[in-house]
């Protein structure tokens, strides 16, 4: 009689707790989604930090940007690598076209190097060099140009610097010298360098549009008076010094720019590329990729040779660069505790891989609004990077990143909402009562 009181008392239980059975199997269907899903996030992690398709900048046809002489075309960057892509436009030797003097320089770092080497060789340098200047200076003559090119040229540091100090107090000291040199606030002029006609009968450039023999060949070329005062007479008939002109005269601290009356920059913009082919209005548009790791802790040097980044912006990108790497790591081990709740079942664990994954979501979060940030700033204080008229569209690094959150956010509150306690009859089995008692921990 009692034995079967016992079934039936046994069986009774069970269709009591078959409702609870299968609410269980079905939360842990969920949570081993949810666990799944985390590892597919985290691989989608992986993938978006190391793509650099985060931002995307396009130059809608090319935007002119005067301290290269290049179109910005497009870039696009992610945490640890950027792309830029522009196009030099060249004048063809045969254009009728008003140069800029800075067309002509040499570029590369090392090509100016190598440049400078042949060129303090030449015999008009050693001649150069041991003219005899009479100190101090009380004008800036012609043979005080001579030398201090020369020591520039063969990298005399402590002779060129003298003669630089010199020329600073002399030349660029005068009230004259310094409407040419400070700028007001102003949008930049457009002159098309293909209106010779225009530019010399209004005489837009004044005195700094010069008709120079260079290689048999006469140009115009745009000379700020500055730069012209710190050249000696013949410069352009000397072998090296027209491509080295720009190169020494920023070395002297002059700018490339020519202001007009109002101490507006006065700014040749040739014609946009064509979007088929090289060549077109006079000028050969030559193409330029460039792609490179991001240096985390560059030098002043470094910082001042690629104005596309400062200080402020190196910040947000060592931030965003910290907190992707440390999202890894909680993600990592949010998915392995994930999957350990499905070997014990007790309900801290799944409240500690639900507060892992919602930490996980909280630093995918600052890496993106961090990058929100870099780009506003970079848009207001980096016209190199960001130019005026540029389009900015996110790359699929930035929606990989949104999924990444999202997938954390919902698998983080699903493991805190099913992590509640199944003690007594609460619990589908005796197993799992068990697992949910309090545990004191004694000696």
């Amino acid at each position: 009689m009692h034995h079967g009181d016992g079934s039936t008392s046994t069986i009774g239980r069970e269709e009591a707790r078959r409702p609870l059975m299968k609410a269980y199997m079905f939360q842990r269907r969920v949570l081993f989604s949810c666990s799944c899903l985390m590892v597919l996030s985290l691989l989608m992690w992986i993938v978006a930090i190391a793509t650099d398709h985060w931002i995307i900048i396009t130059g809608t046809g090319g935007i002119f940007i005067p301290e290269t002489r290049r179109f910005f075309m497009s870039s696009h960057s992610g945490l640890w690598r950027f792309c830029r892509f522009t196009v030099t436009p060249n004048a063809l030797p045969s254009a009728n076209v008003v140069r800029n003097f800075t067309s002509i320089a040499y570029q590369n770092p090392s090509t100016l190097h190598e440049a400078k080497m042949n060129c303090s060789k030449l015999d008009f340098i050693e001649e150069f060099s041991s003219l005899i200047v009479d100190k101090p200076l009380v004008n800036f003559t012609e043979t005080a140009r001579k030398r201090m090119f020369a020591h520039w040229v063969r990298n005399e540091e402590t002779e060129f610097q003298a003669f630089k100090n010199a020329f600073q107090s002399i030349v660029l000291s005068t009230t004259e010298a310094r409407n040419d040199l400070d700028p007001i606030e102003a949008k930049p002029i457009p002159i098309d360098p293909l209106d010779i006609r225009s530019i010399q009968g209004l005489r837009v450039f004044g005195t700094a549009l010069q008709k120079v023999l260079v290689n048999s060949t006469h140009y115009y070329f745009v000379i700020p008076e500055t730069a012209q005062a710190a050249i000696f007479e013949g410069w352009n008939e000397k072998r090296f010094v027209p491509k080295l002109f720009w190169p020494f005269a920023r070395d002297l601290g002059l700018p490339a720019f020519v202001l007009n009356d109002d101490r507006v920059i006065l700014q040749l913009v040739p014609p946009k590329p064509p979007k088929k082919g090289r060549q077109a209005n006079g000028y050969d548009y030559i193409p330029n990729r460039r792609c490179k790791y991001i240096d985390m802790f560059p030098n002043a040097n470094e910082l001042r040779t690629d104005p596309g980044f400062d200080y402020t912006l190196m910040d947000y990108i060592r931030s965003q660069a910290s907190f992707a790497c440390i999202t890894v790591f909680v993600m990592c081990l949010g998915s392995v505790f994930s999957f350990y709740t499905f070997k014990n079942p007790r309900y801290m664990f799944k409240r500690l891989a639900g507060g892992i994954n919602l930490v996980a979501a909280s630093t995918a979060l600052v890496v993106i609004q961090v990058m929100f940030a870099s780009v506003d700033y970079t848009k207001e204080h980096l016209f190199y990077a960001y130019p005026d008229g540029a389009e900015l569209t996110y790359g699929y690094g930035v929606y990989l990143a949104w999924f990444t959150f999202a997938v954390n956010i919902a698998c983080g509150v699903l493991f805190l909402w099913y992590s509640g306690k199944k003690k007594g009859s609460k619990a589908p089995t005796d197993e799992i009562a068990m697992a949910d008692e309090a545990v004191n921990i004694g000696r």
